[in-house]
């Protein structure tokens, strides 16, 4: 799941920093790197019973991994 993905779900930052259990400025660091690691985005999904779904894809980290070095 995307950042805006999210936001939209839950509303605000404040709203998926308490899902996830981290603060605000760490939300906003999530926001500046690109997005949520995957093990955030699983939790997300389920604080979201669904709604949201967890992809490899959208982690900022994976991005890296995946480029073509």
């Amino acid at each position: 799941m995307t950042y805006d993905e999210a936001l939209n779900h839950f509303g605000t930052g404040r709203a998926i920093g308490d899902a996830l259990g981290v603060t605000s400025s760490r939300v906003s660091q999530c926001r500046a790197t690109g997005g949520f690691s995957y093990p955030m985005q699983c939790v997300l999904e389920k604080e979201s019973s669904g709604a949201l779904i967890a992809k490899r894809e959208d982690d900022p980290a994976s991005t890296l991994k995946n480029s073509a070095a």
